[in-house]
Parts: C-alpha cells; structure tokens; sequence
C-alpha cells in the first residue's frame, strides 16, 4: 500500500493530496500540481492546465520539468525542450512510454506521471521528498490538512490555496474561480447509484474510505444533473478503483457495456487490475518478473501472449514458435536433423550432435557411398584408405566391416 505516496487529479477539478484530503479545486488557468521545494533550485515540477468542454472537465496540457528539461505533453504531442519526440522515449534519465490509454513519465529522480490522456493525471514520489512539496498535492508530510490551509495564522478555503498555486504566464487572461463561490464535498445528498455503486466493491472499501469519492462522484451529479452513465461519475469511479489497486488491493472489473465501457484494441480485453509489464512472443515471462505495481488498462485475454512480431493480436504461447519460430527457455529443438539444441534466456542456444550410426559403402568396386549419404564413382587401381579417425582424442565410432562378394547378401563376410 503506497497510496500516501500518490496524488492525483481527475473529474471536475478533484484533486487528492498525498495526506489523503480530497478536495475540490475548479480553476482553469495553468497550476503547479506538485514541486520539489526543499531547495533554490527545484529538482522537479509538474503543472496542469484544464479545461471545459460540453460541461466535462479534461486536461488540456501537463508541463513536467526535470532539473534542466522541459516536457510539453498534449493529446496530440509531446515535445522536450522544444523539440518535438516520439514515444517511447529515454533520456537524461527520463523514460516516456504510451500504451492505449496512458501516457507515463518515469525518472530518476524518483518521480512517475500518469495522464489517462482525458481528465486524470496521477503522481507517484519517493519517501525522499517528505515534507519537501509544494502545489495542489500538499506538502507531502502526511498529515491531511495541514499546512496547507493555513495562512497568516488563519484557515483558509480550498479555493484560496488553489488560487495561491496559480503558475503565472506572460499574456495570461485566465479568470481565477472566485473564493466566495468555494463549494464543499461535504453534506451532499447522495445519489443512490453514487453510494451504492462504490460501496458495493467491500475489497477495496477495507483499504480506502469511500466517502470522498462518494461525494465527488455526487456533486458531479448534481452539478450537471447528469445520469450514472455520464463522463463525471466513471471518472470517479475509476480513480477509486485505481488507488485500490494501488493500496493493494483487487478492485474487480466493474464495468459493463452500458456503463463506463473501454474500448481495447486488437482482441484484448479491458482489466482494473493487470500487470503493466505485458508478456510477449519474444518476452513470455515479463509479468512474472515485474516489480511495478498492477494498473488498469488493456491486457491479452488469460493464457495468451502480445505478437510482437506482426504487432496485430494476442495469440496463444504455442502459436508464437509456430508462426515465428520463437522458443521459450528449455524447449528443445533439432536442427537439421543433426542437431539437438536447448534454448536458454536471452536467446541463447545449446546444441549437440545427434548421435545415430551411419554407413560407408562400396559398391562394384568403384562406386562409393560416404558415411554422410553422398554418392560418388572413382577408379583407381592403387591401395586407398576407406575409413580412419582423425583424432586420437575420440574412441572410434567404426563397429563392423562387411565384405560382400559379388553383391551376394547370401555370402556375407564379417571382418569384425
């Protein structure tokens, strides 16, 4: 369970702080979600940028800068310093990948970013930088509403500390949300699919307490008299069920064709709760060594494997050596039907000769026939070596010479 590790965002303006809290925080300007703050010179900063469309809140861009570079990160780019990248991407210690619904940064500097690539962003930092943030995500001291709110000696609003976290930028027109209109989680009345939808998961209401989510998941209700299928409360949902799978749990597939539906790509299927490391025709046993932590996405069905060779569907273990001749470790294969060879991780092969007798003959006196089955005429009337052993380091494989006069099967004569 690190999920006092994590901050995110998502919905209509949710933020959850690392303490814990969970607030609402409706600004539209550009914002500093979190940042190192122990020093002069920030290690790290992530800031979002929201916007509205058609009453649904969404990310319009996420800035993440580490030390000296800049990361722009939109739905339809992603440029460093300027410069515009393709994912996968790794540099300076910066590792940038995409799947169907994510965007993940990872650092060295013990920082992960996830973008849903619509309304959540999601970030993960290491016990190293306790009580040394600043932004929307607290100051990572684990206590829930603490510093935070608290300014000239006095509490202030959820709105007040999100106006304060306002990045000014040249020609900035945005309009900052009036404190006076700050509105509270608390107190909603609930919408019976709200709280019974999220109570109804009881694995992952022993781990987090439902209750913010519930009244998240309400007010977005409220706000946009929406119904149980609408963009707000999936997205609700959906955070509660990915911080379940952080604190360890086993959020189940909730899911349905008709509510809250994920399209996958290929013949995978949609999961809450998978392994991010997929298995794959050329790496069958990645999941099996994956040290990260189980997210939600699109994984290949059970029992099957990535073709990332054709790059086109999720197929059986059995069918990748069929149809691309990959092999797991231990299989054994007999090449030319000479060989026997084992393979062993990282594509490393161990062969050895086949053993089986074999036959060297002369026929009519000329005609000759090599313990390898090649067939040859030579004539020559002087003594000749048939058969010998080049190495004295070998015992000699030669068993029985047989002399057959005129052909005769019948008048067979054993040499020894």
């Amino acid at each position: 369970n690190h999920v006092s590790s994590i901050c995110s965002t998502w919905g209509k303006g949710h933020f959850k702080t690392f303490g814990g809290d969970v607030f609402q925080f409706p600004g539209m300007c550009e914002y500093n979600l979190v940042s190192d703050c122990r020093d002069s010179f920030e290690k790290f900063s992530v800031h979002i940028k929201q916007e509205e469309i058609d009453g649904n809140v969404t990310i319009k861009y996420m800035v993440v800068t580490i030390n000296e570079n800049a990361f722009f990160i939109n739905k339809s780019l992603v440029t460093e310093n300027s410069n515009f990248i393709t994912l996968p991407h790794y540099n300076m210690g910066v590792k940038m990948e995409d799947s169907t619904f994510n965007i993940t940064l990872k650092s060295k500097v013990s920082l992960a970013v996830t973008w849903n690539r619509v309304d959540a962003v999601m970030v993960e930092l290491s016990n190293d930088y306790a009580n040394q943030t600043c932004g929307l995500c607290g100051d990572f001291n684990g206590v829930p509403v603490n510093n935070e709110l608290i300014k000239d000696e006095r509490k202030i609003s959820y709105t007040e500390f999100g106006n304060s976290q306002h990045v000014h930028l040249p020609n900035d027109d945005c309009k900052k949300p009036r404190e006076e209109d700050d509105d509270s989680l608390e107190n909603r009345s609930l919408p019976h699919s709200c709280n019974e939808f999220v109570k109804s998961r009881s694995s992952c209401t022993q781990l987090i307490d439902p209750e913010a989510y519930i009244q998240a998941c309400a007010m977005d209700m409220c706000n946009y008299n929406n119904s149980i299928d609408d963009f707000c409360v999936c997205s609700s949902m959906s955070e509660f069920s990915r911080l379940c799978s952080h604190a360890g749990g086993q959020p189940p597939n909730w899911r349905r064709p008709h509510f809250c539906a994920k399209q996958c790509p290929y013949n995978m299927v949609y999961n809450e709760n998978g392994s991010p490391c997929m298995d794959t025709c050329r790496h069958q046993h990645t999941s099996s060594e994956c040290d990260d932590h189980q997210i939600d996405g699109c994984f290949c069905p059970s029992g099957t494997v990535f073709d990332d060779v054709s790059k086109r569907r999720c197929i059986d273990r059995s069918e990748c050596q069929r149809k691309h001749n990959i092999y797991n470790s231990g299989d054994v294969y007999l090449q030319d039907g000479k060989n026997w060879c084992v393979s062993h991780v990282e594509g490393r092969w161990d062969c050895e000769i086949f053993e089986t007798s074999a036959t060297c003959a002369v026929e009519e006196g000329s005609h000759f026939t090599t313990f390898d089955g090649k067939t040859f005429t030579f004539h020559g009337d002087c003594s000749y070596t048939l058969a010998k052993v080049e190495s004295k380091q070998f015992d000699t494989c030669l068993k029985t010479v047989k002399l057959l006069p005129d052909n005769s099967k019948d008048n067979v004569s054993k040499l020894f």
